[in-house]
């Protein structure tokens, strides 16, 4: 199997996952659809994180109904993807200091999923906002926590995919 398959086949799962998580509710579309989506930014990089971010949400917004209009859900799947960038970004850049980059990404990511999110919906949704803070804060951090642990309990082999891809190596 070459490396390029391997690759597909783990994002598919990936949104499979989402896709799961997305059934998993706390409020409206706010579910555990986004640790599928943190957990291939590690592995696979930020690309393929921010297309399983967006498919994600799509798919925990449809099955939720739409319940903040499809518009609305456009901006959020492309925030989700925003987020997995940067969460990606740093976890990279500073991956020669695994505890500072676990502790940064994870505040960015929280600080965009939520405070930047709701203010940028704002406008949108008014007073809505003030509602989605609690549920949305526990489901963010839910995401994040899985997605350490599951990565912590991952083989070498799996974490270390996106450097055998780099590499040329596996084909």
């Amino acid at each position: 199997m070459t490396t390029k398959t391997r690759k597909l086949t783990i994002v598919a799962l990936m949104i499979a996952l989402s896709i799961l998580g997305g059934n998993i509710k706390i409020l409206g579309s706010i579910a555990l659809d986004s640790f599928p989506a943190f957990l291939s930014t590690i592995i696979l990089g930020p690309a393929m994180g921010m297309v399983v971010a967006f498919f994600g949400h799509m798919f925990s917004a449809l099955f939720a109904g739409f319940p903040s209009t499809l518009p609305v859900h456009l901006i959020i799947a492309t925030l989700m993807m925003v987020c997995m960038f940067v969460y990606g970004y740093i976890r990279n850049k500073w991956s020669d200091r695994p505890v500072l980059s676990k502790v940064a990404s994870i505040i960015a990511a929280y600080l965009i999923n939520v405070p930047l999110d709701l203010l940028i919906l704002y406008p949108i949704l008014k007073q809505l906002v003030f509602v989605l803070f609690v549920p949305l804060t526990i489901a963010t951090l839910v995401n994040l926590f899985l997605t350490e642990i599951v990565y912590a309990v991952l083989p070498e082999k799996i974490k270390n995919f996106s450097i055998v891809q780099n590499s040329g190596k596996g084909n």
